[in-house]
C-alpha cells in the first residue's frame, strides 16, 4: 500500500506541475490555433489525472480534513476544466449524456462539501478551514447547478466562447491555489503572521479573477464593435 500511495503522490505532483506550466500556454497563445488546442488538451488530461489521484490519495489514507479539502478543490478544478473544454464541442447547446451525468455528480459533490463545511462550523465554530470548505462547496454547486439548468437549451450567441475561457481560467486559478496553499507555508518563516496564510488562499482568486474580468470586457467590446460594424454596413 505504501508503494502505491507513493506512486500516486509522485504522479499527482508531477502531473500537477506540468498542468501549472502547460496551462499558461493556451492563455497567451493565439486563440484557436494548433498550439492553443494541443496544449489545452494536455491541460485537460492533466486535470483528469490530478483529480483521480487526489481522490485516491484521500480515500486510501486515514482521514485528514486538509487532504479531503484538496480532493474537493481537485474535483472543482476538474469540473471547470472539463466544462470549459466541452463548451468548444457544444457551441449550439446540444450536450451529450456525459455532460449531464457530470453536472449532476458534481452538484452532489458540491452539496456534500457544503454539508460537511456547515457541520464543521457547527461543531468547531468560525474557523478558517470550515469556512473555506463551505465556500468552495458553494462555488462547485453554483457552476454545476447553472449547467443543470441550461442543459438541453439552445445556447446564446457567443455563450460557449465566454464559458470556455472563464472556466478554463477558473480551473487554473483553483489549481494554482491548491499548489500555493500546499507548498507556500513550507517556504514561509516559522514566525510568519496568520494573515499570510489567508493571503495564500485569496490572492490567486483576486488576481486571476481580475484578469478574467478584463478579458471578458475586452471581448465583449470587440464583439459589440464587430456587430455594430455589420449593422452599419
Amino acid at each position: 500500500m505504501k508503494t502505491l500511495l507513493t506512486a500516486l503522490l509522485v504522479l499527482h505532483i508531477a502531473v500537477g506541475t506540468v498542468a501549472l506550466f502547460v496551462g499558461l500556454v493556451p492563455m497567451f497563445s493565439q486563440k484557436g490555433n494548433s498550439l492553443h488546442r494541443r496544449t489545452g488538451l494536455v491541460y485537460v488530461w492533466c486535470m483528469i489525472i490530478v483529480a483521480i489521484t487526489a481522490i485516491l490519495l484521500c480515500g486510501l489514507q486515514p482521514f485528514k480534513m486538509f487532504r479531503l479539502f484538496l480532493a474537493g478543490i481537485a474535483v472543482f478544478s476538474f469540473y471547470l476544466c472539463m466544462t470549459g473544454w466541452r463548451a468548444t464541442k457544444n457551441k449550439k447547446g446540444l450536450y451529450a449524456p456525459f455532460d449531464k451525468v457530470l453536472a449532476y455528480i458534481t452538484l452532489v459533490v458540491g452539496a456534500g462539501m457544503i454539508a460537511f463545511g456547515v457541520y464543521l462550523l457547527v461543531l468547531n465554530g468560525l474557523q478558517f478551514m470550515p469556512i473555506v470548505f463551505t465556500f468552495f462547496g458553494v462555488l462547485t454547486s453554483r457552476f454545476a447547478l447553472e449547467d443543470v439548468r441550461t442543459l438541453g437549451q439552445p445556447a446564446q450567441k457567443q455563450h460557449w466562447f465566454f464559458q470556455h475561457f472563464i472556466r478554463m481560467g477558473g480551473s487554473y486559478i483553483a489549481t494554482f491555489t491548491a499548489a500555493v496553499v500546499t507548498n507556500a507555508p513550507r517556504l514561509a518563516p516559522a514566525n510568519a503572521p496568520e494573515w499570510l496564510e489567508i493571503l495564500y488562499w485569496i490572492a490567486p482568486s483576486l488576481i486571476g479573477g481580475w484578469f478574467i474580468g478584463l478579458t471578458v470586457r475586452r471581448y465583449k467590446l470587440k464583439f459589440a464593435k464587430k456587430t455594430s460594424g455589420i449593422l452599419e454596413a
